[in-house]
């Protein structure tokens, strides 16, 4: 199944299995090793901090995204982020197509329920403003270290 057929095939068997492609969702899922069973559901049964496969515009069309939702806008929008990122998307609630409800890892389950994740839930993505600035930090950090590493072998003629 491609991406294209997402929301169709959601419609049509009320559930999909979706493998992971990114890094937006680290450390919880990881890309080409973890499956998410996603179960259509509808919006008004959606609340914080539920990952949820959602449509928004792409580079070729329509882009299929599943990420966490850490708000709920007045105007009844969602503002949706990956764990990963540093930004977020404001959705509406017509392009939020389902929920994840199972996930696997080399057909182990990822618990998505029980204290760890409620903790990591807790303290990772629902302070999110707060997440968008540690991990603007890490990543400004981390293009740093790579320019001092990269000088350092040109030195060394590495």
């Amino acid at each position: 199944m491609t991406a294209i057929s997402y929301a169709s095939e959601l419609e049509r068997a009320g559930t999909i299995t979706i493998t992971i492609k990114g890094v937006s969702m680290r450390p919880l899922f990881f890309a080409d090793t973890d499956a998410i069973l996603v179960k259509k559901c509808a919006a008004g049964t959606l609340k914080n901090l539920d990952i949820v496969l959602f449509r928004r515009p792409g580079p070729d069309g329509v882009q299929y995204v599943l990420h966490r939702i850490v708000s709920r806008r007045q105007d009844g929008s969602y503002v949706i982020a990956g764990d990963n990122c540093t930004d977020a998307d404001i959705v509406p609630p017509q392009d939020i197509l389902g929920k994840a409800v199972s996930a696997q890892r080399r057909n182990k389950p990822i618990p998505l329920q029980g204290i760890r994740y409620t903790v990591y839930k807790t303290l990772w993505c629902a302070p999110y403003p707060i997440r968008f600035s540690v991990l603007r930090i890490r990543n400004k950090a981390r293009a740093v270290a790579k320019k001092f590493v990269s000088r350092r072998r040109k030195q060394h003629g590495i």
